[in-house]
């Protein structure tokens, strides 16, 4: 007797898709024998599945035909000087576009990677730099590109490494940063043989602080060399990954952790080899490589004739077998 597969909203079984038996003797059909069609509805249904940290408020809307899911972020506006802690706001960041036919797994990537972004999107306005007596966050994503692009001289802001001690150096950087409110301390600094500077930073957490996996934190840096540009985008680089991680290790699709490296790659490749293992039946086979087309070809994004369109066939044409 065929044991039934429960399907979640927007989900449907391809005609005549095969029942795979797990190593765990439990029956399933993989998200690659099924047809999705997601609406408000599924996506709102997904999310309600998801936790991560409580200031993350991921919201699913829709304008016209197309559905987006996007994050708002209870915090300070991180531009305005004097801020209290009863001075928060529901700052939203970007829309994500969610395509009815993306599979269900897919749609829980994107939320995961939307809460990424937008704890990105912060970090990078928490790291405060001073320079000429200003108080300035280089790193934010608010910078005018287009007026960079036009007027940007790289000779006119030329560094050089002062005739100082590296710790003298890396003092004096790290005196211009100001991190979440926190205090960056040297604690070692070693140059290889091969050039490389390897440099222990320590980071104090104040009251003020808002980002959990700083607490009482070092950081380990690799550069080049001991400019101010090279240690605050190594800086930079750490605490992106800090940020990356700690929704890895939090963020839970029904209480699962799946992107916690805390989690045996090596079953999860097994589980992947599981479900893909087996022959398909002549039928099905027909089936499952119809679908499949039909899906490739409404990722095809129309294209019509001007500047952009020149640009990509160019191009394309370089590529002589691409089909």
């Amino acid at each position: 007797m065929q044991k039934e597969v429960q399907l979640r909203l927007g989900e449907k079984v391809m005609p005549k898709a095969p029942m795979v038996k797990l190593s765990n003797g439990e029956f399933c059909i993989p998200q690659h024998y099924l047809t999705y069609h997601h609406t408000l509805q599924s996506v709102e249904a997904l999310i309600c599945a998801i936790e991560y940290d409580p200031r993350y408020v991921v919201f699913a809307a829709q304008e016209g035909e197309c559905i987006y899911i996007q994050v708002g972020v209870v915090g300070h506006d991180n531009y305005k000087k004097h801020s209290s802690e009863n001075d928060l706001k529901l700052l939203f960041g970007r829309k994500w576009r969610v395509e009815p036919e993306l599979p269900t797994s897919e749609i829980i990537q994107s939320v995961f990677l939307a809460i990424k972004k937008s704890r990105e999107h912060e970090v990078r306005e928490l790291f405060k730099l001073k320079v000429n007596n200003s108080v300035t966050t280089p790193f934010n994503t608010h910078i005018d590109l287009p007026l960079m692009a036009q007027f940007y001289d790289n000779k006119q802001f030329k560094q050089t490494q002062n005739k100082v001690s590296p710790e003298q150096q890396i003092n004096h950087v790290l005196s211009c940063i100001n991190y979440d409110n926190c205090h960056l301390t040297l604690k070692d600094v070693e140059q290889r043989k091969n050039g490389l500077w390897l440099i222990d930073i320590g980071i104090e957490s104040h009251d003020l602080s808002t980002l959990p996996e700083i607490k009482n934190k070092t950081l380990f840096l690799q550069t080049e060399d001991l400019t101010l540009n090279t240690l605050s985008r190594a800086l930079m680089n750490e605490l992106v990954f800090l940020s990356d991680l700690h929704v890895d290790q939090n963020f839970s699709y029904q209480g699962f952790h799946r992107f916690d490296p805390a989690i045996d790659i090596a079953e999860i490749a097994d589980l992947s080899q599981q479900t893909r293992k087996h022959e398909l039946a002549a039928q099905f086979a027909s089936e499952f490589s119809k679908s499949n087309y039909e899906t490739d070809q409404m990722r095809i994004p129309p294209v019509k004739p001007g500047p952009l369109a020149k640009k990509h066939q160019k191009v394309i044409e370089k590529f002589q077998l691409l089909s």
